[in-house]
């Protein structure tokens, strides 16, 4: 379970984070980053993250997203009212019917650990989206299989679920010209590692490639949807110094050495498994969660 200890969360640090980020990255204005930094603005106890992502020798850095522990049905409340803000634009058209299969009429927020927002945003409009996440245990197997059933119910998602899941996240993208998309990210830990039986299970579905980016990270995410066509590996470190420089990329080590002077509480790396496969990587996500504790 991903936790962070302090509730005290300062809404002036994340702004100050998000403005350095833009000011150091040169971030164009792209609707709605106005209407995200006003509600990072007045969301008490939430924390940022920043990112980019790196395609080939490209840079796309107005991304991102802010998270609450301890979710009640309130702050979903406030993730929705600011869906329909952005919505009040004419060219904007949000699609939820998966959001809505996925939560049905009485989802129990009070056994979700983690509900994340967030933006990544491009010149084009229908290029740009919007991002929610909820993390659960598998204190809540019902909406596990509701998720499991709307990503399409894979083999390759049944055997990295494990037999019992730490936590899993699932995701839901919403292009502002009305595309959506579902994400389910089973989350694997170095404890587990230590199990035979997980070891025997991944080695089914994951290349060994994989773990040879792992030292130095508590956890491994994979992202599995059918709207890619590969597995994301998101790497989750305090420290990802090293694994950056492994990626040999001018432009991840540009964005790295500026989060390397900033207090960031940890990082996660994303990267396309087929790509670390072939040893020629050139899409990589970056996010550094910010320390704002007062």
């Amino acid at each position: 379970m991903i936790t962070y200890e302090n509730p005290l969360l300062n809404t002036h640090k994340n702004l100050y984070y998000i403005n350095a980020h833009k000011s150091v990255f040169d971030v164009e204005y792209f609707y709605p980053l106005d209407l995200f930094e006003s509600f990072v603005e007045k969301a008490l106890g939430w924390w940022v993250e920043c990112g980019v992502k790196i395609q080939k020798d490209k840079l796309y850095p107005a991304r991102f997203s802010s998270a609450f522990n301890n979710t009640t049905a309130q702050q979903y409340k406030a993730v929705l009212d600011f869906f329909h803000q952005v919505e009040a634009r004419v060219e904007v058209k949000l699609d939820y019917h998966l959001l809505q299969q996925f939560l049905g009429n009485k989802f129990d927020f009070t056994r979700v650990h983690q509900i994340s927002m967030g933006v990544d945003l491009r010149r084009e409009l229908s290029a740009s989206r919007l991002k929610f996440w909820v993390t659960m245990d598998n204190n809540y197997p019902e909406k596990l299989e509701t998720a499991i059933s709307l990503c399409g119910d894979s083999e390759t998602l049944r055997l990295l679920l494990l037999n019992n899941p730490n936590n899993i996240t699932v995701g839901f993208d919403f292009y502002l010209d009305g595309r959506s998309a579902i994400e389910v990210y089973p989350t694997i830990t170095l404890e587990d590692l230590q199990n035979l039986d997980v070891q025997a299970r991944l080695a089914q579905v994951l290349s060994p490639s994989v773990w040879n980016l792992f030292d130095g990270c508590w956890a491994l995410m994979i992202g599995i949807s059918e709207a890619n066509a590969d597995k994301v590996l998101y790497y989750r470190t305090r420290n990802p110094n090293n694994i950056i420089a492994s990626l040999r990329n001018d432009t991840a080590n540009r964005v790295h050495a500026y989060y390397q002077t900033q207090p960031f509480h940890g990082a996660i790396i994303g990267l396309q498994e087929r790509e670390i496969v072939a040893g020629s990587i050139q899409n990589i996500n970056l996010y550094y969660h910010m320390t704002n504790s007062s």
